[in-house]
């Protein structure tokens, strides 16, 4: 049985987060989408990390646009992993469950991230097994120019009706938001827009429970086997 929901960064509180082992471990509980972070080499390579500087999850420092495919392969994270690119990513999820791709596009930093994330998912072709987003909502009006049939998102942690006129401009069919700010009515508006409320993080018990309320409202989660036990436990 497929669990709804977006396992964050792979399965961070038991794997290096965004790494293939905590993508396929996500994979293997059954969770129906993973969620990715995408930022740029020096030398143009989509590679998967949330931050924007090697520092936190390497033996590294500095920012990764610095540091070449090469170099970011060189670097050691936790239990001998190495930091994926997109295009393994890509192949790892590929028929197995659907990749959220988040754009770390912070400041506009990376010259053609847009360009080089959406020619990975024709070369894949999985223009149906991917949607992507980001908190750029610049980066995702150029991802639109260019690619009409990709589906997108945006992402605001205190969202609000206001996103709702350029969403419908841009054709973005979700919207994720942190959960202290969920009402139920958010979520209402959402659903009579036809927008996907995606909230995160769903990882407590109190907050699965308030979720399970909602079960059209997409969950992002980090205690995925938590969740899974929960989520079993109200499907049976």
């Amino acid at each position: 049985m497929k669990i709804k929901a977006i396992a964050h960064r792979g399965y961070p509180i038991k794997y290096p987060e965004n790494t293939l082992s905590a993508y396929q471990a996500s994979i293997d509980l059954g969770f129906s989408h993973i969620e990715i972070d995408v930022q740029l080499s020096k030398d143009g390579i989509p590679v998967i990390m949330h931050d924007k500087t090697v520092d936190r999850t390497t033996n590294g420092s500095g920012l990764i646009i610095d540091y070449t495919l090469d170099e970011l392969k060189s670097l050691k994270m936790k239990d001998g992993e190495k930091m994926p690119t997109l295009e393994e990513t890509l192949t790892l999820a590929q028929g197995q469950c659907k990749v959220a791709i988040e754009l770390k596009q912070s400041n506009d930093m990376y010259d053609g991230l847009e360009k080089k994330v959406y020619e990975l998912i024709l070369e894949k072709n999985m223009i149906n097994e991917v949607y992507v987003n980001s908190f750029n909502h610049k980066a995702i009006r150029r991802m639109r120019t260019l690619a009409p049939e990709l589906e997108l998102g945006v992402i605001k942690a205190k969202a609000t009706p206001d996103l709702f006129p350029f969403m419908k401009e841009i054709e973005a069919s979700s919207l994720a938001m942190e959960l202290p700010h969920y009402t139920d009515t958010f979520a209402d508006e959402c659903e009579e827009e036809g927008i996907q409320l995606i909230v995160w993080p769903v990882d407590t018990i109190e907050a699965c429970t308030m979720m399970a309320q909602r079960p059209n409202v997409w969950c992002t989660v980090n205690e995925l086997e938590r969740f899974k036990e929960y989520y079993q436990s109200k499907e049976g």
